[in-house]
């Protein structure tokens, strides 16, 4: 007796991956960057020099030496005083000639005579104190101000470091297609099945 028999074949999906991880290539850091900036304090102090002034005008006046001012003024109120006193002093002897020079007794020409030889002499020399000259010493001082020096520092940090990344990557594919296939043998089984 003949027997069909049905036999089966099949044959899975195969499928394949391929990945590749993902690496860093480089990676390093970026340094931060200083910066610094001095300026060093300066005394801008220094001694001044000694001054000694010597007024030497008064004694020089005392002897007669004056300036323009001082005999400007001098020989100026001198003058106007020596006008002020002679006008002063004529006005008075015109008066009392006017008023007396009619009445008996009064020689007019006897007054004129005894004041032209009766003149008392005038002082030619004064003695005065002399002066000395005036001196004014001023000392050394330390002068200038100082300025102060001044330091700082700025410092620039990078917040990222210099990184390359190599990102991986995951592929699948189908190697081969599954199938199922059935046939039909006579009284024996495909071995295969």
């Amino acid at each position: 007796m003949q027997m069909l028999r049905l036999n089966t074949r099949h044959e899975l999906p195969q499928t394949t991956i391929r990945n590749h991880m993902g690496r860093i290539d480089k990676s390093t850091y970026i340094p931060a960057e200083v910066h610094t900036n001095f300026e060093p304090g300066r005394s801008n102090q220094g001694v001044s020099q000694p001054v000694l002034q010597i007024n030497n005008y008064p004694s020089r006046r005392a002897w007669g030496a004056r300036n323009l001012t001082d005999l400007t003024r001098e020989f100026g109120q001198k003058g106007l005083s020596d006008v002020q006193s002679g006008t002063s002093r004529r006005t008075q002897i015109a008066w009392e000639r006017a008023e007396n020079g009619g009445k008996p007794g009064d020689d007019i020409q006897q007054q004129i005579h005894n004041e032209i030889y009766n003149v008392e002499p005038e002082n030619l020399v004064e003695f005065e104190l002399m002066d000395g000259p005036e001196f004014t010493y001023t000392p050394a001082q330390v002068v200038g101000e100082p300025e102060i020096g001044e330091f700082s520092t700025e410092i620039e940090p990078e917040p990222f470091a210099n990184i390359h990344y190599k990102p991986g990557s995951l592929h699948t594919y189908l190697q081969s297609e599954g199938y199922i296939r059935r046939y039909v043998t006579m009284n024996k089984y495909d071995i295969y099945a």
